[in-house]
């Protein structure tokens, strides 16, 4: 009989813990805190890398729109030099510099291709200068053309690494790749006024 008292009475006290609602706020708290911090923070991260593709976006296409209109004394290394500071400018993050690919190139309807003029490349290793025969790699990505019409071809990239964004973290891309991405444009803008010469595209490597 005692037996059976302390059954019943561990069951109703079983029953009672299990219908109490109290503290519950707290424990869901504890187990979605995380998970609203970490959505909080991705949202953050990819509000800022769209902002960055974004100002990469317009720091391209205002280059591609000063080449487009040279006109006068011949390009020179300097001149694209000066043109990566702007692009370094426009883009403000951090000290950190985009890469820059600027070639000129021609039409050729005898041999149905495009073909290099010239290529002047501020970063050579991670983007060469073009040759024709590199060049024949892009060659689905640029315009339809008439014969003899030059294009100017504007590259860039830019390496984002979100972990640069933490407060106190100096981590670079190169040691989280996998945690960074890079952003890029490939803008083909014909001359305004007349091909745009250059003066010793070797100078730029």
């Amino acid at each position: 009989m005692k037996m059976h008292k302390i059954r019943a009475a561990v069951t109703a006290k079983s029953r009672h813990f299990l219908r109490d609602e109290n503290g519950n706020a707290v424990i869901e708290s504890v187990f979605m805190l995380p998970l609203v911090l970490w959505a909080a923070f991705v949202m953050v991260v990819f509000w800022d890398g769209y902002h960055v593709m974004n100002k990469l976006q317009k720091a391209s296409y205002t280059v591609s729109d000063v080449v487009s209109r040279w006109q006068g004394d011949p390009l020179q290394a300097s001149d694209v030099n000066g043109l990566l500071g702007m692009m370094t400018y426009l883009l403000n993050e951090e000290g950190q510099q985009p890469r820059f690919r600027l070639s000129s190139i021609i039409w050729v309807a005898m041999r149905n291709r495009y073909e290099v003029q010239w290529s002047c490349s501020m970063d050579p290793v991670p983007l060469p200068p073009y040759t024709t025969t590199s060049l024949q790699l892009v060659a689905d990505r640029l315009p339809m053309a008439a014969d003899g019409t030059t294009q100017i071809l504007v590259e860039t990239e830019f390496d984002y690494d979100m972990l640069t964004k933490i407060p106190g973290n100096s981590s670079n891309a190169a040691s989280n790749s996998v945690r960074s991405v890079t952003f890029g444009e490939f803008i083909p803008v014909r001359p305004r006024f007349a091909a745009v010469v250059f003066n010793n595209p070797a100078a730029c490597n």
